[in-house]
């Protein structure tokens, strides 16, 4: 055979194994997502541990960059080493300080919420039934409502039917879902212990495995792709630590601001408001904005005005934020337009929720660089054949 049929015959046989592994794939769909999916879950341990190990890199290497400059000295194995324990030393003792410290605080709030919220329903109710009284079609209900969990009557009505769901084995669920509850707290708590140790033996060996990483690229790449290879993960790491560094400083920033704000002008619950708007600014756009809706619902449990107030204190910050704070500490470091920040929001929230919304702004960002270098460098080389024509 000649070369022409012997690559017409090799196109063949390859579109036919596709042809026949795309069949495979279709037909047998939800058995292979059930296959990819238990082996995510036995994965999760290390993909956190690596994401754990990633965030303390991220801290030792600020250790390293500022200490350098303020105590004069250069990079060695025993700073390194250093520079590890206390980037675990500092995460930690951010976690067990909110653990130890804001909890009690936070136990406190919630506490006085929840023992000021049914007066603060019965007022809520009054001005319903109020309000409603020329509306009889509404009002009526409202008064029936009222009376039907007044009524102590009907709590010997619920003494026979509390004693049938027993006996009918409805208590067997409530058993059943406190023993699930038991074995998915201890299956977290063993692959929390394992993704942490995982993240120790990543971080004090990362140079060993950079090393072998890009020495089994190397051998199994061809030279061009191994050198775009090396290309996108640069992007990826300068991306991501850009991302998790900047949006921490920002939320950290603006929960402390919110803290202050409810501080000065004697705001109820300010270390519960400050801590539920720095938890939701991570997520992007709308998270701090409904973390502050949030906690204008609990401040007006206690008092009503003083969550007026408190909207009006955030949009004054956020301004500021927005303005001078974000520009500064987060700027352009994702390099991502804001139209294609609400398309990766908006995917990331429809595949995986909050997670997605976090963290599609830096892989879009990634995507979104690699096609902006591809569309340059084609642009480029097509503008050079014209001119060479």
């Amino acid at each position: 055979m000649n070369k022409n049929t012997r690559d017409w015959e090799a196109m063949i046989k390859h579109l036919i194994l596709f042809t026949a592994v795309l069949v495979l794939i279709i037909f047998n769909f939800n058995v292979i997502l059930a296959f990819l999916g238990k082996v995510l879950a036995i994965c999760n341990p290390f993909i956190f541990g690596a994401g754990l190990a990633f965030i303390f890199n991220i801290v030792a290497n600020a250790i390293i960059k500022y200490g350098g400059k303020w105590l004069h000295f250069k990079e060695s194995t025993g700073t390194r080493a250093i520079a590890n324990i206390l980037a675990i030393v500092f995460v930690f003792s951010i976690i067990f300080g909110f653990i130890f410290l804001l909890s009690p605080q936070l136990l406190s709030s919630l506490q006085s919420i929840v023992e000021q919220a049914p007066g603060a329903i019965d007022q809520f109710y009054k001005w319903l039934l109020e309000t409603t009284e020329t509306f009889p079609s509404i009002h009526e209900p409202l008064v029936n409502m009222r009376s039907s969990f007044t009524d102590l009557s009907n709590l010997s009505s619920m003494v026979p039917d509390v004693l049938s769901w027993i006996f009918s084995g409805g208590a067997n669920s409530l058993f059943d879902s406190i023993y699930s509850a038991l074995t998915t707290t201890i299956s977290v708590v063993a692959t929390s212990c394992i993704a942490v140790m995982f993240s120790f033996i990543l971080l004090f060996n990362k140079k060993t495995f950079v090393r072998q990483l890009k020495a089994l690229l190397k051998a199994y790449l061809p030279t061009p792709q191994y050198k775009k290879t090396m290309h996108v993960c640069h992007i990826i790491k300068k991306t991501f630590t850009s991302y998790i560094a900047g949006t921490s400083c920002e939320c950290l920033i603006l929960g402390s601001l919110v803290f202050l704000g409810c501080t000065i002008f004697n705001i109820p619950y300010a270390v519960l408001t400050g801590l539920i708007v720095a938890i939701g600014a991570f997520v992007p756009m709308f998270g701090a904005l409904v973390s502050a809706i949030l906690a204008a619902l609990f401040i007006s449990v206690e008092d009503p005005m003083s969550a007026v107030y408190f909207i009006i204190m955030f949009i004054c910050i956020q301004q500021v934020e927005g303005n001078f704070i974000y520009p500064n500490v987060v700027g352009r470091s994702v390099g991502l337009p804001p139209m294609y920040v609400i398309v990766a929001v908006t995917l990331g929230g429809s595949l995986a929720g909050i997670i997605g919304m976090i963290v599609f702004i830096p892989v879009c960002s990634c995507i979104y660089q690699l096609i902006r270098e591809d569309v340059w460098k084609r642009n480029r080389k097509k503008e050079n054949q014209v001119q060479d024509v």
